[in-house]
Order: structure tokens, then sequence, then C-alpha cells
């Protein structure tokens, strides 16, 4: 799937990429559409609420999820289950990340403490978005872990502020950007 990105690693095509991914994420609803709040929103919410060393990583955390979508837990569970999880998660979802990773400028594999710091934003960020934006008839087999939510209260973004705002962070992070 990797394969057909170019060798060719300018810069400007970067940023073309990272614009186009920016776009789609925006536009995808987390919790497989039950929520209002876009895979974009939710990446730049995770960055502003880890440490600086963990902020780009945590913006680029869910990076593959235009191509894949945004699976729940549950489903996610299953596939463990099934045995089908590692090979997707080995060679569709690692691949994408691993070229954004790079792209970016950091790198890769991520530090191991910044692994950590990003599943443990990524858990209060479900929690508190189940808190606010999802509807709940939707959404059954969810599990609320043993996490506290955010503080404040999550309204949803529009597409469009949540494509700059990823963007926005991106320019000022990456190092491959000067940030």
């Amino acid at each position: 799937m990797r394969d057909l990105l170019p060798a060719v690693k300018h810069s400007s095509y970067c940023q073309l990429l990272f614009a186009r991914k920016a776009r789609g994420l925006a536009h995808l609803r987390r919790w497989n559409g039950a929520c209002d709040v876009s895979v974009a929103q939710h990446c730049v919410m995770a960055c502003d609420n880890v440490l600086r060393l963990a902020a780009p990583y945590a913006l680029i955390h869910d990076i593959e999820e235009d191509e894949t979508g945004d699976l729940l837990t549950p489903v996610k569970q299953k596939m463990r289950e099934l045995g089908i999880w590692h090979r997707f998660e080995a060679e569709i979802v690692l691949p994408i990340r691993k070229s954004y990773t790079e792209m970016a400028g950091l790198c890769w594999p991520w530090p191991a403490d910044v692994v950590e710091e990003v599943a443990y934003i990524d858990q209060r960020l479900q929690v508190t978005e189940y808190r606010d934006a999802v509807d709940r008839g939707l959404v059954r087999g969810f599990m609320p872990r043993s996490v506290a939510p955010l503080p404040e209260y999550v309204l949803p973004w529009s597409p469009q502020k949540a494509e700059v705002q990823f963007l926005d962070r991106a320019q000022r992070l990456f190092p491959a950007w000067e940030g």
C-alpha cells in the first residue's frame, strides 16, 4: 500500500501529502461516525495535551485512519480474538505511520515513553468524547476506562477548523518543517 508513495521526500511534496491527510481526517468522524468530533480534531487535542516531545507524535497517532477508517475498540478487540489484528497492524497501519513519521522528521520506531504518553492521552480523549460527543444510542459495548476524562467539555469543530488546526500544529512541531 505504501509502496505507491514515491521515494522522493521533497519538503513541499510532504506538506502536500500532510495537507491531504488533514483534509481527509477532518472529514472523518470518530467512533465510526457516532461522534461529531473528527479524527483531525482528536489528533490536535491529543497533541495539545501531552508534553512537547510527544506532541508531534500525538498529532499523527491516527494518521492512517483516513485510509482504514476509525475502527471502534470492540472491533479491534474482535480482530485480536480472531488473530487478524497483528497482521492488519503490521501490513497496513504501521507502514502508513512509519512513512508519515519519517516525512515529519520524527524518530521511527517511536520512543517507548512517547508511545506510552500518546496511548494515555488517547484513552483520556476516548472517555472525554464518550462523555461529551458520542451518540450513545449508536455505540454499544463501550466500557469507559478507569482514566479521568479531560476537565474541559469537548465541542466538535467544523471540518475546516480541524484541518487548519491540524496543519498549524504540523507546521509548528514537525522537525522536517523546521517546527
